[in-house]
């Protein structure tokens, strides 16, 4: 047959010519050629289905780099199991975990942990062992259920799957701060009590433990994705789900956080959202001493660290995580962690050294910006206090010269007052003088008519006297004369008078003498009026 088939071939090629050949030559291994890209493109594309299918079982990586070294499953330190009873509902007094003095790290054997590149960092770091986390790059809570997770040791996990492996006496959730401004308030509270009641679900004797949203610094390459503003929102959120639903709550915030409110400077990994080595061994050490009580820490805590496969690793790139290209390689060569693989306490003294170095630069970093700080606040107190003390001298002045012019006011006053008394005084004084001066004026009219009145009366004396002389002899005239002065004589001027009228009644009785001096008479009762007036003049 083989002969017969020969034989046609060659019938055919003679029959075809040279060109012919070499053109059905060229087609057939064209088409040889497009059969052998199928066939690999075949396998290939079962390789990724098997990759993807979403199976429960742990699939190793057959394509790991040539520096990657793959664990087998008696390497890897087992986490222990869940039983009956160690679950623990917590009371508001207990809801915060509290820090548990000479706790040892024997405590992490019992204990798995649910996060985002967090916790990524803290795997590669050396802090937790690889198979006891679950945790991916930019993932979110409303996403975690349903993600595929594929650790450093090329073991491909769903929520679940693990969970059902994974019955670990506490459940650590490290999650929250992707997302924080991408989902609406409603939707990320409710997508976070779905994702803890599932978890409860798929681990019963688990003690499910909330770990506060680490802070970060607002001016970070992340700003726009997060801010603490939000993320102190939404621990107050968190906290309040723990104590309602009677499970625990961490707050890794108050060793993180500086006395400004942003992530202090020495955790900080450099993008403002990701902590350093020293940042992440803070954390693990305030695990450790924060413990969920009645859970042993008895043992050796042993640490086997895995390389991660940086064509391995996984990332949630988005509006959520705020993860693009541009970040997405500075972000896996902070996640590379230490860089050999190492076991156990090797690896986590590699990377407290590391963290150790880093945070000797932060150091001097941070005590060169302390000290600008520190300058900067002393030159702000010195202007403050010079503020202060030029305010407190403007005070005195101000008051100082309000005291003078409540001094001159007041001193003005007492001289208006003065002066005003002094006015009154005075026109009192007048009034006393004008009155005074009226009855002086009023006592001189009086006076006057008084006078006015007395001589009147002193001239018709005069008149009737020297009638009654004529008329009657000296007897009348004396009686006339006596009674007039006595009438018109008062006081003093009586005594005188009577001794005038004494002279005149001697004159009188002495007879014929009387008629020869009776002139003399006449003039005599002319004196006592002359007297009586003047007297009556000085009279007040």
């Amino acid at each position: 047959m083989k002969r017969t088939m020969s034989k046609r071939f060659e019938k055919m090629m003679q029959h075809l010519g040279t060109r012919e050949g070499f053109f059905f030559l060229s087609v057939l291994i064209a088409v040889i050629f497009v059969i052998i890209l199928l066939i690999m493109f075949i396998v290939s594309s079962r390789n990724r289905a098997w990759g993807d299918d979403g199976s429960d079982a742990q699939v190793a990586n057959e394509e790991m780099s040539a520096d990657y070294t793959a664990v087998s499953d008696e390497d890897i330190p087992v986490v222990e199991t869940a039983t009956a009873g160690m679950k623990t509902e917590s009371t508001p007094d207990t809801t915060v975990l509290a820090k548990k003095e000479g706790a040892k790290d024997g405590y992490l054997n019992r204990c798995v942990f649910l996060g985002d590149s967090r916790t990524v960092a803290m795997v590669n770091y050396g802090f937790f062992n690889d198979d006891a986390a679950l945790a991916q790059i930019g993932i979110s809570h409303p996403s975690f259920a349903s993600n595929k997770f594929i650790n450093n040791a090329g073991k491909e996990y769903t929520l679940k799957s693990y969970l059902g492996s994974h019955q670990a006496p506490v459940i650590y959730i490290l999650l929250g701060v992707n997302g924080i401004n991408g989902l609406s308030e409603q939707k990320y509270k409710d997508s976070f009590r779905t994702l803890i009641d599932s978890v409860a679900q798929m681990a019963p004797n688990s003690n499910i433990v909330l770990v506060a949203i680490g802070p970060v610094d607002d001016n970070g390459i992340y700003k726009n994705s997060v801010q603490n503003a939000w993320i102190d929102k939404y621990n107050d959120f968190l906290l309040e789900t723990a104590k309602e639903k009677q499970i625990f709550y961490l707050d890794i915030a108050e060793i993180l956080k500086g006395p400004d409110g942003q992530v202090k400077s020495e955790y900080n990994g450099g993008d403002g959202l990701h902590y350093s080595g020293r940042g992440c061994e803070a954390i693990f050490k305030y695990i450790v001493e924060h413990p969920v009580p009645g859970i042993s820490d008895e043992g050796e805590y042993v640490v086997k660290y895995i390389k991660p496969d940086p064509n391995r690793i996984k990332a949630t790139m988005g509006d959520e995580s705020g993860i693009d290209e541009d970040k997405l390689k500075d972000l896996m060569d902070m996640m590379m962690g230490p860089g050999e693989d190492k076991t156990a306490s090797e690896a986590s003294t590699q990377s407290s050294n590391e963290a150790a170095s880093e945070a000797s630069s932060y150091d001097e970093e941070a005590e060169k910006k302390r000290l600008e700080e520190e300058e900067k606040k002393k030159a702000e107190e010195e202007e403050k206090k010079k503020a202060e003390e030029e305010k407190k001298k403007k005070e005195e002045e101000e008051a100082k010269k309000k005291a003078e012019e409540e001094e001159a006011k007041k001193k003005a006053e007492e001289e208006e007052a003065k002066k005003k008394a002094e006015e009154e005084a005075r026109k009192k004084a007048e009034e006393e003088e004008a009155k005074k001066k009226a009855e002086e004026e009023a006592q001189r009219k009086a006076e006057e008519e008084a006078k006015k009145n007395t001589e009147g009366e002193e001239t018709q004396n005069n008149t009737g006297g020297e009638e009654a002389q004529n008329n009657t002899g000296g007897e009348e005239a004396q009686n006339n004369t006596e009674g007039e002065e006595t009438q018109n004589n008062t006081g003093g001027e009586e005594t005188q008078n009577n001794g005038k009228n004494e002279e005149t009644q001697n004159n009188t009785g002495e007879g014929g003498e009387n008629k020869g001096q009776e002139p003399e008479n006449q003039e005599n009762n002319g004196e006592p009026s002359g007297q009586s007036e003047g007297d009556n003049g000085n009279t007040p």
